[in-house]
């Protein structure tokens, strides 16, 4: 705010000071919405905080509502070196046996040695098939069709014929393997039995039952050596033979999942004895869940007692606030009613997650670990959804997760009461902008008229001291 330093002069008149004084008094309502200024602040900052406990509650609910959730599975292998194995929640408790005989891979077929990458191969038609090769004979996948791959002069050399068969997308990768020989194009398939390679050639030269010119790519399980079988097989293609329990099973990967229900598994190596795999509940997991929603719901629950505390020396800072305290009593209203609707456990405190004098959950072990093993009752409790009109049939993770989004929502309670705060701080600042451009009008104006005063007193003081002194006075 501007102001005028100058004191009176000649009056001894001291004009800071008295306006000082008076615009002290003009600047209350300045300072009185400075204050609420503040305190809007403060509210929309607790607000704030709300919303994200509210969400974190929200969130934590959402996992629960999921029966999965209820169900996590371990499976634990004896040798993981030779067997690994994940389990979902459809797996059923048990052990296992499982024997490796032999490992799944892919067919590799490697081309004969050329000078560089760069090297020229010649040019042509490739015919790419993939399929079963059993005692010399190639069949082709049922409705497989033939891919075929031109090689001109733009792409003949060893590199151009790599790119060429990449780019088909033909279910075979072709790399350049360059060693102390010379650089050898070398072709791979997916992993299984019906993955293996058949490429035929169709050489520009006119001769395609020799080793010359793109012949020497060709590859026919069927054909004479040289003559249309004039690749290497460093590997051949095989499925994966293994039991389960004494089952014969086979798999074209190394990651079967249909074997066992619910569970994935990892072949890694032939086993020389049966891999013990234990598919139990995992227990600490399903504690956890239950220690999640508590803490998310204490947290909250923290929050809303301090932040309305209408008694004692400390008084929160939305005590009074309608929406912050209606907001504590839905909270611990969500707790009452049991879940309907079923058998076994119904109730919070049966399952020792108990209400206490302070609003906040505490969890009795007693009671909550002979449930860890029956997580379909945990699962109930929490996560069952409503059926019919009766609201008290939804688990209180479906509750909990609803009003959270209820209060969070665009038109929710929360949004709605925030944006009436934000609305506030916007109003009050435009009134401090007004406030303070009067204020320096009004600080303008008076400096102004007590520095005319000042003047004024001045020039009489001088006039007394000049009549003074024509009458010979002092």
């Amino acid at each position: 705010m501007a102001s005028i330093t100058s004191t009176g002069v000649g009056s001894g008149l001291d004009v800071n000071t008295i306006v000082t004084s008076l615009m002290s008094l003009e600047k209350r309502p300045l300072t009185q919405l400075q204050t609420q200024a503040s305190s809007i602040s403060t509210k929309l900052s607790a607000f704030g905080s709300l919303q994200s406990q509210l969400s974190s509650l929200g969130d934590v609910a959402a996992r629960l509502m999921q029966p999965s959730a209820w169900s996590p599975m371990l499976a634990d292998s004896s040798d993981s070196a030779a067997v690994a194995a994940t389990a979902t929640a459809s797996a059923v408790a048990g052990s296992h046996a499982i024997e490796v005989q032999q490992l799944a891979q892919s067919q590799v077929l490697a081309s004969g040695s050329y000078g560089a990458s760069s090297a020229v191969v010649g040019t042509g038609t490739l015919t790419l098939e993939i399929g079963t090769t059993a005692a010399g004979t190639f069949t082709p996948k049922t409705n497989g069709t033939p891919v075929k791959i031109d090689i001109t002069a733009a792409n003949q050399t060893l590199g151009g014929i790599r790119d060429a068969i990449n780019a088909a997308k033909a279910g075979v990768t072709a790399s350049i393997v360059t060693g102390a020989d010379g650089a050898r194009l070398v072709l791979r398939s997916a992993d299984g039995a019906a993955s293996s390679i058949r490429l035929r050639t169709a050489d520009a030269d006119g001769d395609d039952t020799n080793a010359a010119g793109l012949s020497a790519l060709a590859w026919d399980p069927a054909a004479p050596a040289g003559a249309g079988r004039n690749l290497t097989q460093t590997q051949a293609a095989q499925d994966a033979q293994f039991k389960v329990d004494g089952v014969a099973l086979s798999s074209a990967t190394n990651t079967p999942t249909e074997a066992l229900e619910g569970i994935s598994l990892t072949l890694k190596k032939v086993t020389a004895a049966p891999v013990q795999l234990g598919v139990s509940i995992q227990t600490v997991a399903i504690r956890k869940n239950v220690n999640d929603f508590v803490a998310a719901y204490n947290s909250l629950n923290s929050l809303l007692r301090n932040q309305t505390q209408a008694d004692g020396k400390t008084r929160g800072t939305l005590q009074a606030d309608s929406t912050a305290v209606s907001m504590l009593n839905q909270l611990r209203t969500m707790l009452r009613g049991d879940v309907t609707g079923g058998s076994g456990v119904s109730g919070l405190a049966a399952a020792g997650i108990e209400l206490q004098r302070d609003g906040s959950l505490l969890v009795k072990d007693d009671k909550l670990t002979p449930l860890l093993s029956k997580p379909e009752q945990l699962s109930r409790l929490f996560a069952q959804a409503q059926s019919g009109s009766d609201p008290n049939a939804r688990g209180f993770a479906v509750r909990f997760k609803e009003w959270s989004k209820t209060l969070t929502g665009e038109t929710g309670p929360l949004a709605s009461r925030v944006e009436s705060l934000k609305r506030s701080v916007t109003d009050n600042e435009k009134r401090q902008d007004n406030l303070e451009a009067r204020l320096e009008r009004t600080e303008a104006r008076l400096r102004a008229q007590y520095q005319r005063l000042d003047s004024q007193m001045s020039d009489l003081n001088a006039r007394m001291a000049q009549m003074k002194n024509s009458l010979g006075i002092g």
